[in-house]
């Protein structure tokens, strides 16, 4: 079980642009109406540069020090100006003018007002050159240099990311941990992988052994996948203050995304079950437990956390979360509701309140639920397509089709995903022709978008009107020759529907050269030697496909080609290993029956 939370299906085309993606270093996502228990100030990332270089109150209090600056008339006509401007909602005015006022006198106030009225604009650039104004007049100021780091990082300048962060550190020591933690939430936005974990190792304080600043880089290397980075630092780490709790924690996480549970269960055992645990230790815990479908232990922990602490919400919602694993429809509902009553501007309660009526056979209830999760809410998406799914196993597919048409025309930025995703939902509904049709309209909308021909082509396929897949699949290659995807499901399809084999081969061997080792194409390449009749070349890359991945096409090729050889024992094998993954497979099956099976 992935306690928190428990992962929604979601709308497989939605797509969210923006500046950066949020993302958190947390193993586990969480509801924003019960967050996970933070043990470090998570790798939030902000969704516009305004807030990158957001200023605080403190920093921008001009009043005394400009009282006693020599007040010119020029000054003071810039100053009241400014103010009357920004008071009349004109932001590009006034910081027109304060970036004005800085230039004329060395006043770190004036440049802190400048820069605060700057960030209201969301101007990249003026923020910036309102950032270098103040470190100009304040170069003793380390909060500038850390303010001036996300903008850096835009423009690739990570060696002056170092050079900033550094000097900051120099400055201002006793906030390293508040300015390590913003520079590991800014990279952890902005910068790729080797870039964020090459400016941690270049900071002067990780190259002196400072135990946060290695605990810092830990997380983010956790945060970018770099689980063994992570945990050989975090290592380090406890080596040297082992009881850092927070870095116990995270290497507790580490452990359990490199699949070594038991260890991760066994380092916070002994210190969860300690009389003066603290509730923190006890939170990660549970949800380990939970994760490693423990329910029972962690429900025991969660439960002595809220007989603690009754209002704690992120304890609630993983009761609740429980309660729903436990199929607990009822107790589901009373901690949900619970939650509801403290407030739910995100539509995160809504949204299990619903998966809970579901849980409970109250469809109208659970529909009522899914439909008042707002466009905001992270989980809009899992609410709708649990709203859709409902309408249509209740025989309501018209109404399912009709609110998907309602989100589109809400959404026309978003059009494209989602005629994929009702496409999607069609098929799914054994609709082929519906889908097919549906397609063709979007296409009529969005002429040669290629995710729409890729999804007709598709359809088109699973109604047996191959003409219209190869000229949706060859425009698509019109478009992109070097579409892997395009040329291998061409070249499938004409192997698998057609005695083009010749063709085919072409085709699977270009994909093949532009994405070698694609364990795709390699069963489509041995598909197509085997429809030649080239059984030894067929079983070499079928073989090569499956041990690549375990997909049930692939072994039942590789079992139908076996059994033409004659290794009968050895295609049976195939299959019965197939089976205990895949025992619905369609193809699986079909393959097996074929042969007496």
């Amino acid at each position: 079980m992935d306690l928190l939370p428990v992962q929604p299906t979601k709308l497989r085309y939605f797509t969210k642009k923006g500046l950066v993606l949020c993302l958190s270093i947390a193993l586990t996502a969480c509801s924003s109406s019960a967050p996970i228990k933070p043990e470090t100030p998570e790798l939030e990332l902000e969704s516009d540069t305004s807030q990158l270089a957001e200023i605080t109150p403190e920093q921008t209090t001009p009043t005394d020090e400009i009282a006693t600056l020599p007040l010119t008339s020029q000054l003071t006509y810039l100053l009241l100006t400014a103010e009357i401007a920004q008071q009349r909602g004109d932001v590009v005015g006034a910081a027109e003018l304060y970036g004005r006022a800085a230039t004329l006198v060395d006043s770190p106030a004036i440049a802190g007002r400048s820069t605060q009225i700057a960030n209201l604009t969301r101007d990249q650039q003026r923020i910036n050159k309102a950032l270098n104004r103040w470190a100009e007049v304040d170069p003793t100021d380390a909060d500038i240099y850390i303010l001036q780091i996300p903008f850096l990082m835009l423009q690739g300048k990570f060696d002056r990311v170092v050079t900033a962060a550094n000097k900051a550190f120099e400055l201002a020591p006793e906030k390293s941990s508040l300015y390590l933690t913003r520079i590991t939430d800014n990279l952890s936005k902005i910068a790729e992988t080797d870039a964020a974990l090459n400016v941690m190792k270049q900071l002067t304080i990780f190259q002196h052994g400072d135990v946060e600043a290695q605990f810092h880089y830990a997380r983010l290397a956790a945060f970018f996948q770099r689980y063994e980075d992570a945990l050989v630092t975090t290592n380090a780490v406890l080596a040297k203050q082992p009881d850092f709790e927070q870095a116990l924690v995270l290497k507790a996480k580490t452990l359990q995304r490199l699949k070594r549970s038991p260890e991760a269960l066994a380092l916070l055992k002994k210190p969860a079950n300690k009389k003066d645990a603290s509730s923190n230790i006890r939170f990660n815990y549970a949800k380990l437990l939970g994760e490693n479908n423990d329910l029972e232990e962690s429900q025991k922990f969660f439960e002595q956390l809220h007989k603690e602490n009754a209002d704690d919400r992120e304890v609630i919602f993983a009761l609740g979360l429980l309660a729903i694993e436990a199929k607990d429809g009822d107790l589901a509902k009373q901690y949900f509701k619970k939650l509801l009553r403290g407030g739910d501007p995100n539509g995160q309660a809504a949204y299990f309140m619903g998966l809970t009526e579901k849980l409970n056979n109250n469809i109208e209830a659970a529909l009522s639920w899914f439909a008042s999760v707002p466009a905001k809410s992270p989980r809009f998406d899992a609410a709708q397509n649990h709203y859709i799914t409902l309408l249509a196993e209740n025989d309501q597919l018209a109404k399912a089709r009709k609110h998907i048409a309602d989100i589109r025309k809400a959404n026309p930025q978003l059009a494209v995903q989602y005629y994929l995703y009702e496409a999607t939902f069609l098929r799914e509904q054994n609709q082929q022709q519906a889908s097919f049709d549906l397609l063709g309209t979007a296409l009529a909308e969005h002429p040669q978008q290629i995710d729409l021909l890729y999804g007709r082509a598709m359809a088109a396929e699973s109604i047996d009107r191959i003409d219209i897949l190869e000229q949706d699949l060859r425009t698509i290659l019109e478009i992109e020759p070097k579409n892997t995807q395009a040329l291998n499901a061409l070249g499938y399809t004409l192997t698998d529907r057609t005695d083009r084999h010749q063709e085919a081969l072409i085709l699977i061997n270009k994909a093949l050269e532009l994405k070698p080792n694609d364990p795709f194409y390699l069963d489509s390449l041995g598909w197509v030697y085997y429809r030649m009749g080239k059984l030894e070349q067929a079983a070499f890359y079928l073989k090569q496909a499956a041990e690549m991945q375990d997909d049930a096409e692939f072994l039942a090729h590789l079992g139908e080609v076996l059994w033409q050889q004659g290794k009968h024992d050895e295609a049976k094998s195939v299959w019965q290993q197939a089976l205990k993954q895949h025992a619905n497979n369609k193809l699986l099956l079909e393959t097996m029956k074929r042969f007496g099976l």
